[in-house]
């Protein structure tokens, strides 16, 4: 089926993270962590816990990949095999564009407030940072609008400190802002 890296077998394993998952959802995340684990080995777990289809564990699927987004940003930093990881893990659990902001909004809010304050603390937004921000657009499958409504209030907060907008990665000011 699919490898995922060692950042993930390390998180399937971190109780502090999963503490807060279901069962049947720890064991599927054990099943992922071995290379000869199939869709059908994923399907007879939910069989035992009575789910006919992973979409029906979609508000535990996305409980599960929130808990491993905040183990990833433990280091604020998103790899590019965790960045994989976490989108094998959205196809295989079968997570739609919208879903975490439809069922999720406040964790999420939480996460990129956190990345947001630690990404503008320094009013300059460098190569990395830009490169998170991408990634954190693409985890919670975000629209270009959605995001940058997100981070407004960071940027805002930035350029009332006297950050240059052209160091903020942003392509323009936010409605309403203007310099004095």
């Amino acid at each position: 089926m699919y490898k995922l890296s060692a950042s993930f077998i390390e998180f399937s394993n971190d109780e502090t993270f999963i503490s807060s998952c279901k069962d049947y959802i720890k064991r599927i995340g054990k099943a992922l962590t071995k290379p000869e684990t199939e869709l059908d080995d994923i399907e007879s777990i939910l069989l035992e816990y009575g789910i006919r289809n992973i979409s029906d564990a979609k508000l535990d699927t996305l409980q599960y990949l929130i808990s491993y987004a905040n183990f990833i940003l433990e280091d604020d930093s998103i790899s590019e095999n965790e960045l994989y990881d976490f989108t094998v893990l959205k196809r295989i659990f079968r997570i739609n564009e919208g879903d975490f902001i439809k069922y999720h909004f406040f964790e999420v809010r939480e996460i990129l407030k956190k990345q947001f304050l630690r990404i503008y603390e320094d009013d300059f937004v460098d190569k990395g940072e830009r490169l998170e921000s991408v990634n954190l657009q693409s985890f919670f499958d975000l629209s270009y609008d959605e995001f940058e409504g997100f981070k407004k209030e960071y940027v805002i907060a930035s350029l009332i400190n006297g950050a240059d907008p052209k160091d903020l990665d942003i392509s323009k000011l936010p409605k309403g802002f203007q310099f004095k």
